[in-house]
């Protein structure tokens, strides 16, 4: 039997570009003792929720189905993660009390989200990365750029040795790894012919397997960096998972930071709890300790 527990989580701000939504609709689903999540983010291309569970029902798995039919395998086999990756703080809006609160709770990098308005925005951005000097900085355009002349403006405005990645800056596929010496980072837009000598691949296991990641990726493993789809909690500590098996099966000693800790994006929940306060390092709660929350979901049967 598979069942479903729909859940909402409220946002304390819109996440990307395209997002107008105050709350995000997604759901847990159940498998004998495992647990997945499905959360689409359908103005960036994923099929609806309820397109996401008829799917499943009727035996027609798109991605993020079959992912979170892979996190209910991870969650029966119950491994445990001895070592917390690093991740940066994620800032859907740049402000200097979410950039304090970062750089208070130890974080030493920030990843922004930037769109249409990156040009009225150039100075404010200019002015923050100057009064914190010790912070690493990334840029996700989630492809709200429309030509490489507005990245050379971007850039020329902003101080540019300081950016580890500008992820997804075009919504058309480019062959650039990197523009004026800051690395590009290829989420959803992919190009055909991948090469991360100088450039990122930012890996979702929400969408992607270790498998898909690895083909992706070829010797470069140490070049990709993990990220949430900006989940449930329970989806953060499958990516969190996900990256650390990837990392250990290709060898990479030393993992780049990543970007797990999503989880403050949102009001608090009861799964905020066992996750702590947003942090460099993920607190990991034991399986007992999720089990003990997600069995007192509302469950409803999806396949019998």
């Amino acid at each position: 039997m598979i069942e479903y527990a729909p859940y909402e989580l409220r946002q304390k701000s819109s996440l990307n570009r395209l997002d107008l939504s105050a709350v995000r609709e997604g759901a847990l689903i159940r498998k004998d003792s495992g647990y997945g999540v499905i959360h689409p983010w359908v103005e960036l291309g994923d099929a609806s929720l309820q397109e996401c569970l008829d799917g499943l029902r009727e035996g027609r798995q798109n991605r993020l189905v079959k992912r979170a039919l892979d996190s209910v395998q991870w969650f029966q086999e119950a491994q445990p993660v001895q070592v917390s990756l690093q991740s940066h703080a994620t800032l859907p809006k740049l402000s200097g009390s979410a950039v304090v609160e970062a750089v208070k709770a130890g974080f030493t990098a920030v990843k922004v989200k930037r769109g249409k308005d990156w040009m009225r925005l150039r100075k404010k951005t200019r002015n923050m990365m100057e009064a914190f000097p010790e912070l690493r900085w990334r840029f996700d355009f989630n492809g709200a750029l429309e030509s490489h002349r507005e990245l050379s403006l971007f850039l020329g405005s902003i101080p540019a040795d300081r950016i580890d990645f500008i992820e997804d800056p075009f919504a058309e596929r480019t062959l650039a790894q990197e523009w004026k010496g800051v690395p590009l980072g290829y989420d959803r837009i992919i190009p055909e012919y991948l090469d991360l000598d100088n450039a990122y691949l930012i890996a979702k296991p929400a969408l992607q397997s270790r498998e898909e990641i690895a083909e992706l990726s070829g010797q470069m493993p140490h070049r990709v960096i993990f990220t949430s789809y900006m989940d449930h909690p329970l989806g953060q500590l499958f990516a969190h998972a996900e990256a650390h098996r990837f990392y250990s099966e290709a060898g990479v000693e030393n993992p780049p930071l990543c970007g797990f800790i999503t989880h403050g994006l949102y009001e608090e929940t009861p799964y905020h709890a066992l996750l702590g306060n947003p942090k460099p390092t993920m607190q990991v709660p034991t399986f007992e300790q999720l089990s003990s929350l997600l069995e007192r979901e509302p469950w409803k049967p999806l396949i019998s």
